[in-house]
């Protein structure tokens, strides 16, 4: 085995996350969950699948806690289930750097195919600009194998920290909409020259 194929040394690969990947209707799932709240049958709707697909894929992900149930509606004589990403399931988490590469080539595609649909769509809806405090910067810089580890350090704690806005703003939301928000940590190596 490649070191590239191994989880760093005292991190063990979470083998819910690596199932979770086990069908692409998962991933889709994951993503649609992303800082928000859906049901299988608006996500069903929106991927133009059939609601028995997406309802099992769902539980798929439920039964090895990528997701979590955060909500019920009464609904035609039955219950509507609503459900959330765990933030640690977000696609592009830490957590995903514990799988084989082979599996995060794909993650990685697909959390930046996401991110960049994302700031498109901000673009075109004209909202990227519309806050005064709206942040956006990239920087590159060159360091040495200290300042990686820092600089993974200061992204992991910032992460941390929206994570924890994030929760806290749910429960001040309740039921309510809220803001919908984008934020995007990275850090990767480029090629020379």
């Amino acid at each position: 085995m490649s070191p590239e194929s191994r989880a760093p040394e005292g991190d063990t690969i979470d083998q819910n996350l690596v199932r979770a990947l086990a069908h692409p209707m998962r991933v889709r799932i994951l993503e649609a969950l992303q800082g928000r709240t859906a049901s299988p049958t608006e996500m069903a709707r929106r991927f133009g699948e059939s609601l028995g697909v997406v309802s099992y894929h769902t539980n798929a992900l439920l039964d090895v806690e990528c997701i979590e149930q955060v909500g019920t509606r009464p609904k035609r004589g039955t219950i509507e289930h609503f459900y959330t990403a765990r933030p640690r399931s977000f696609i592009g988490h830490q957590d995903w750097r514990k799988a084989p590469l082979s599996i995060r080539g794909g993650v990685t595609g697909e959390a930046l195919r996401t991110f960049v649909a994302k700031v498109g769509a901000a673009v075109d809806a004209d909202t990227i600009d519309s806050r005064e405090d709206t942040t956006l910067n990239w920087m590159p810089i060159t360091v040495d194998e200290q300042g990686w580890r820092q600089a993974a350090e200061i992204l992991d704690r910032a992460l941390r920290e929206l994570m924890e806005v994030a929760a806290a703003s749910r429960e001040r939301l309740g039921e309510g909409n809220g803001i919908p928000v984008v934020t995007g940590l990275a850090a990767f190596e480029v090629p020379q020259g």
